[in-house]
């Protein structure tokens, strides 16, 4: 406070000394333009009671008047000297001596009516104006120091008062840095300083509430701190422990004391890696969440113990910052015991590692059985395709022979004509099969071949109703064929496409119901025609729907009336995919399905009926005999036909085994 104090007075002697030098120097300035202004009047008098005394004794040359004159001014002190000087510029007449200095000096020229008649020159004496400005200076600052040292004195007063409160205010503040709580200081006046008190007291007031609800929360985290399961650690910037709990005690087997004041390079723990790697100090957590500002997240640590023991940790360590700081002062780390986590995926890794060669093997042992199955499922595609084709040519036989019976025995006997038909009916059946059979392993196995041609759908429309009437006649369906536009024909084979419609046509007779419909119709667009087949049958639930295009599954008619290997659907939606097309079936039970086949639309001409038609064969001569040749090497076959021909005698059979046999013919 004294410093406060000096400064003070300081202050305010140097502020009132500039105050009354500037005042000195402002009455100075004034003093002496006041003088000058009445010298320079009292000269101009002077000049002009001159001018009216010389003139006349200087225009009648009266030289001892002019003297006299000039001296008696002299003597009165009206000049200190004068001088006057004739026209031609002569000295004519002066009084009194020019001194060096205390003088000032005028001159100026004596004339009247325009005309020169000399000049004149005087001085002033300036020493009593002098001397009156010095009285009056000094005077002034009399006044001014005399003011100077009351102001000093009063603010010397002045201050102390002041600070004297001061004082006490910093008292209270050293009280409160101190850790003295609750500080009051005594609030007198209604000026600054009591109110820089007033609030010193409610800024003590808030202190002490905040000191108390600081303590309580420091308690409160020690509480928490020391309650948590994890292990947590306060480090400071050198890697020193400053605080821990019991459970970081607990875990790194330490006693509170050892592992106070602890720091990394002095820890008598070892730390390893993952990889059994040691960690070395400025590497670990800790020391990178101080080194990089970033906390560290889930760092396993394998941790050697005093005791020999060794426990794995994760440790998560948090760098802290003050505000307005970027380089962080401590770090805070917590870590938990995850032993039973490490060696149990330790164990499930073993585990793994175990079950991977075991499914390895067992993946081995599976594509061996896939090989084989696909080796035998090639083994039974060539089967059926051989024994399709071996039962195919006895079964032309067997056909072929009834056919040729029934022609023979005309009339035949009774019941005999009958039982042929019985026979010729369960072959065509057979071959029907064998067909199905057929075709299927040639799609399995990739010989399936079709064509792509543009297909015109209104004959082939015809043609299949043609072939089906007879079969919905007999399961009592009306066969509806909705007429195609003109020109519209699909790209496809006409074969297949053939077989295609067929088999769908007869499968919605057969499980249609008496009085049933079935209706065939095709519509265009975009670019693609749709073909629809809709039955009014006996229809399909969402669970057959989805196993309809499985091979051999009937769907449950395996025991009804209507006979079928269940592969005739699986070979027509195949022949429609293998033409680029797709098969798709919609269905609801007891009202009916509705199979669409889409395929592209044809865009190229159609060819003309004269260039679709077969050729003729020339007429037979009504006389003579023609011979045909017959190159087979299976003797049934032989047989069969040599019987056909019997019935033809215009012909003459030549057979043969090979085609080079035949050519020999």
């Amino acid at each position: 406070m004294d410093t406060l104090r000096r400064q003070f007075v300081l202050t305010t002697v140097a502020v009132f000394t500039l105050v009354v030098a500037a005042m000195l120097l402002a009455a100075r300035s004034l003093v002496q333009d006041s003088a000058t202004e009445e010298l320079a009047v009292e000269a101009a008098r002077d000049q002009s009671l001159l001018a009216a005394a010389m003139l006349p004794l200087l225009a009648s040359r009266n030289l001892a008047d002019a003297g006299d004159l000039l001296a008696r001014l002299v003597v009165e002190k009206a000049f200190v000297y004068v001088e006057v000087d004739d026209a031609s510029g002569r000295p004519w007449a002066k009084a009194g001596l020019r001194p060096a200095a205390g003088v000032v000096h005028f001159d100026g020229e004596l004339s009247l009516d325009g005309r020169a008649y000399g000049r004149y020159r005087f001085g002033l004496d300036a020493e009593a104006r002098s001397g009156a400005e010095r009285r009056m200076l000094a005077g002034l600052m009399a006044i001014g120091l005399t003011g100077l040292l009351a102001a000093t004195v009063l603010q010397m007063l002045l201050s102390q008062l002041l600070t004297r409160r001061l004082e006490a205010l910093t008292g209270g503040v050293d009280r409160l840095a101190q850790g003295e709580s609750g500080v009051q200081l005594p609030v007198t006046g209604a000026d600054e300083v009591a109110r820089l008190a007033a609030a010193f007291n409610r800024m003590s007031a808030a202190l002490s509430e905040r000191l108390t609800a600081l303590q309580d929360s420091e308690q409160h985290q020690r509480l928490l701190v020391e309650s948590l399961a994890a292990g947590v650690l306060f480090q400071d910037a050198g890697g020193i422990v400053r605080l821990c709990n019991d459970a970081a005690c607990q875990m790194l087997g330490l006693a509170r004391e050892q592992l106070l004041g602890l720091s990394a390079q002095s820890s008598p723990l070892r730390m390893l890696s993952r990889d059994g790697q040691v960690i070395d100090p400025d590497q670990r957590p800790a020391a990178r969440a101080m080194r990089g500002g970033q906390a560290i997240s889930d760092a396993i640590l394998h941790v050697g113990r005093t005791d020999g023991s060794w426990i794995w940790i994760s440790v998560n360590s948090q760098p802290l910052v003050r505000a307005g700081e970027v380089v962080p002062y401590a770090s805070v780390n917590s870590f938990v015991d995850v032993s039973r986590h490490i060696e149990a995926e330790d164990s499930l890794e073993q585990a793994n590692l175990a079950l991977e060669q075991r499914v390895a093997e067992r993946t081995a042992e599976l594509a061996t059985a896939r090989d084989t199955a696909e080796a035998a499922n090639r083994a039974k595609t060539e089967f059926l395709s051989r024994m399709s084709h071996e039962l195919r040519t006895p079964l032309n036989a067997v056909l072929g022979f009834t056919q040729v019976l029934r022609l023979r025995l005309k009339p035949a006997p009774a019941g005999v004509d009958e039982q042929l038909g019985h026979i010729e009916t369960a072959g065509w059946h057979l071959l029907e099969l064998i067909n199905d059979v057929l075709d299927l392993s040639r799609i399995e196995s990739g010989a399936m071949v079709v064509s792509c041609d543009s297909v015109p759908l209104a004959p082939l429309f015809d043609e299949c109703a043609r072939m089906l009437q007879g079969a919905a006649d007999a399961a009592q369906v009306t066969l509806t064929v909705v007429a195609p536009e003109p020109g519209l024909a699909i790209e496809g084979d006409r074969t297949r496409l053939r077989q295609v419609l067929v088999n769908l046509l007869s499968n919605a007779c057969k499980y249609n119901r008496p009085g049933g419909s079935v209706v065939l119709s095709a519509t265009a667009a975009n670019g693609h025609v749709t073909v629809a087949v809709v039955d009014t049958g006996i229809g399909l639930t969402p669970t057959q729907l989805k196993a309809l295009y499985q091979p051999f599954n009937r769907l449950g008619a395996e025991a009804g009336r209507v006979e079928g290997t269940g592969i005739g659907l699986v070979i027509t939606k195949r022949l429609v995919e293998l033409m680029g097309g797709t098969l798709e079936a919609s269905s609801v039970a007891g009202v009916g399905t509705t199979f669409h086949l889409r395929a592209r639309r044809s865009a190229r001409a159609l060819p003309s009926a004269a260039a679709t038609s077969l050729p003729r064969l020339p007429a037979m001569a009504p006389t003579g005999q023609r011979s045909l040749l017959y190159i087979e090497d299976n003797a049934a076959n032989v047989q069969l036909l040599a019987e056909v021909l019997r019935l033809r005698p215009a012909l003459r059979l030549l057979t043969a085994v090979d085609g080079a046999s035949g050519l020999l013919l």
